[in-house]
């Protein structure tokens, strides 16, 4: 279906090239577009360009459409995100914040949504403190929104699956702040909560609730208590098989929490064969420069250790410190 949808994006760029020329809205909207699908697929490198030229085309418009240009301001510092590019997707997303306000007010659900992307660009830098207001005031504007009696009002059947989605994130990203400080009593009610908006709103085998299960299941790793999260990562990864995102990063992530469940109780062999999946997904998808090629590569090392192939480790772990070293220098 994914590649179905492909094949009609790129028809719908060609029409509205051929129908409005290059520079027209339209045609960043297609671009938009294609660009998300591949995105989604983990093809990175195809959805850049696309994103790039459909931000160029909202920026040179005479009167630019500035929930559009926010948007593609957005999803250009979401790729940048996904593969690690910190310093360049901050900027962008600080400005579709801010044209988000500017277009709509304080408590509109375009404005949470960017919210959601500033914040969990922090967490993902460890910048806790500036990520938690964040969430948690994108966290008042969704529950505000899908509040009961206003969500059937307000709201299309399309708006408001949206609005959950994104109301799911955000706990999911609050929770994880708290997990990762150690804050467990805090972090456990926010993620059974997102997975049981999923459960009750959702198809429970949609990706969304593969990536609640998995926080969870970290925090559990966290705690030491691997039998629930082995429960729970196995959901995860049975989840992801049957969706778009068997070969995503996503999916990397999750197969690496297995194998981390998998090595802490010497099932080295299982771990291996996980790790060397999430090494395969991580190299197509993100290149064998980024920081989570690195990350793989030294728990795969690791575990080759545990099983006294000396080799192995050693060529994994060199790999790892190459790529360490040339993040550094960068």
């Amino acid at each position: 279906k994914c590649d179905n949808g492909v094949v009609i994006a790129k028809k719908a760029l060609e029409m509205a090239e051929r129908e409005r020329g290059p520079d027209h809205p339209s045609v960043a909207a297609s671009l938009n577009r294609l660009a998300e699908l591949y995105r989604a697929q983990g093809q990175y490198a195809a959805a850049e360009p696309l994103y790039k030229r459909s931000l160029a085309i909202r920026e040179s418009a005479r009167n630019p459409d500035q929930p559009g240009l926010g948007q593609a301001l957005g999803n250009l510092a979401q790729l940048y995100m996904a593969q690690g590019e910190h310093a360049a997707a901050e900027p962008l997303m600080k400005r579709a914040v801010t044209i988000m306000e500017n277009a709509h007010g304080a408590e509109h659900p375009d404005v949470a949504t960017a919210l959601n992307g500033l914040a969990e660009l922090y967490r993902q830098q460890g910048r806790f403190a500036e990520a938690e207001p964040l969430f948690k005031r994108s966290l008042a504007i969704r529950e505000k929104l899908l509040a009961p009696d206003r969500s059937q009002a307000a709201l299309s059947a399309n708006q408001t699956g949206s609005s959950i989605n994104q109301l799911a994130i955000t706990l999911v990203g609050l929770a994880a702040i708290y997990s990762e400080q150690g804050k467990y009593e805090a972090a456990e009610p926010l993620y059974k909560r997102a997975i049981a908006l999923i459960d009750d709103s959702r198809d429970r085998e949609h990706p969304l609730m593969a990536l609640s299960l998995a926080g969870l299941a970290s925090m559990h790793v966290r705690q030491g208590d691997y039998g629930s999260a082995e429960i729970l990562y196995k959901r995860a990864v049975a989840i992801l098989e049957n969706s778009f995102d068997r070969n995503h990063p996503r999916m990397a992530g999750v197969l690496q929490g297995l194998a981390d469940v998998y090595a802490a109780r010497g099932e080295n062999a299982a771990a291996e064969a996980l790790l060397k999946r999430a090494l395969e997904i991580r190299l197509t998808a993100l290149g064998g420069q980024h920081p989570s090629v690195a990350v793989t590569l030294e728990k795969l090392s690791a575990v080759y250790a545990k099983q006294n192939k000396s080799a192995e480790a050693k060529q994994s772990a060199d790999r790892a410190a190459a790529i360490r070293l040339a993040t550094l220098r960068k």
